[in-house]
């Protein structure tokens, strides 16, 4: 439905007279990012270059409820407009409410989404810019996507495609001709955790060195196979001094289930289902190492400065891995990767089935050494 709606609006908005830009007019700027997690981190280093380009305008983000408190740690003193549930036709008659209730100057479309571009093209302001071409894809670098404009009498001819999702917010920046270098991804290893957060992860057991391990990512091609995450925590357990975290969110837990029966009874062991994101955020700003499926929480592990090992499969490592970040990414080519991962053609050995546990373990056990190794030097 919201496909058609997309395609409706743009019909419409492309009616409506163009004028010239002037930055100094704008005093009301929305920003709308609705969409993933990893996505929702990207837009983060554009949003402080947009608040530096319109320091007059009173900025509001539109994002998730979920991902929305991220925003008072990483770019305070935004206005944030949260949804509950983005994906359901009320959380969009919603936001749309509440964003056309802001009397919009400029609306920046920040990802290739039907819902993005929806909310934007409906907004009401005279200037809109950013991904209006919505697309329901898994894998939109895989093509071109333009960056399109509302109501400008010209901007530079800007197109998104093999590149790394970090870039795709700064193309709408670009176009608008922001000339900033793209920032790396905002990192605030700094944070520390209020006693309320601390307490937290207290009472969950988490008292010494740990690992985190998030086993899942949202679609089935993305993800190593769950046996596989087991044997990497039991050879871990055995040969490391580090206790294993299972995290995921809470809408996850019966995943964990074969898991949980594998290490039933077992020390060292926590499995720690939760969709807090600032809980989140705790439980892996204290850990030496994060482990994962090319997912949201592997960006949000390297936002908080942690090393990451990332896993990745029908996206390259160079389109969706945090490039900033302290880590080690395993892929291995196939001839189908990158794929639209809609469905998999060698599903006896796919790609991510063709990254060993030995592979992982090692690169586990490389990282956690030099985290070791910079530690020493930090306190020589």
């Amino acid at each position: 439905m919201l496909k058609f709606l997309v395609s409706w609006l743009r019909w419409r908005a492309r009616r409506a007279r163009t004028s010239t830009f002037l930055p100094a007019g704008v005093r009301t700027l929305v920003v709308v990012e609705l969409t993933r997690l990893g996505d929702f981190i990207t837009i983060l280093p554009p949003l402080r270059a947009l608040r530096t380009r319109f320091p007059s305008a009173r900025t509001y983000v539109v994002t998730s409820e979920a991902h929305a408190p991220l925003l008072a740690l990483c770019e305070p003193g935004l206005h944030v407009i949260s949804i509950r549930n983005p994906n359901s036709f009320p959380g969009f008659l919603r936001a749309l409410r509440m964003v056309r209730g802001t009397h919009p100057d400029l609306v920046c479309s920040m990802g290739p989404a039907n819902r993005n571009a929806a909310l934007a093209l409906a907004s009401g302001a005279p200037f809109i810019v950013g991904y209006l071409n919505g697309t329901d894809s898994l894998t939109p670098f895989l093509g071109v996507t333009p960056v399109e404009s509302i109501g400008f009498s010209g901007l530079a001819n800007v197109t998104f495609t093999s590149e790394n999702i970090q870039d795709r917010p700064w193309k709408v920046l670009q176009s608008i001709g922001l000339t900033t270098p793209r920032a790396p991804v905002i990192s605030f290893p700094r944070w520390k955790p209020d006693e309320r957060l601390l307490a937290r992860v207290r009472s969950l057991g988490l008292k010494g060195r740990y690992v985190i391990i998030h086993p899942f990512s949202g679609w089935e091609f993305r993800s190593w196979p769950t046996g596989h995450f087991r044997a990497l925590a039991e050879r871990m357990l055995r040969q490391l001094p580090h206790d294993v975290v299972f995290l995921c969110r809470d809408n996850e837990a019966d995943q964990l289930k074969p898991l949980q029966d594998a290490f039933r009874g077992r020390h060292r062991v926590l499995f720690v289902p939760s969709s807090d994101i600032i809980d989140s955020a705790a439980m892996i700003q204290r850990a030496d190492l994060f482990i994962g499926n090319d997912s949201g929480p592997l960006h949000l592990a390297a936002l908080l400065g942690v090393p990451v090992l990332g896993l990745f499969g029908p996206a390259l490592p160079e389109h969706t891995a945090p490039d900033a970040a302290r880590g080690v990414f395993l892929y291995r080519k196939v001839a189908c990767s990158p794929c639209t991962q809609t469905r998999c053609i060698m599903p006896a050995n796919s790609c991510m089935n063709r990254i060993t546990v030995d592979e992982v373990y090692d690169a586990a056990s490389g990282l956690l050494a030099q985290a070791r190794t910079d530690t020493v030097a930090s306190h020589g």
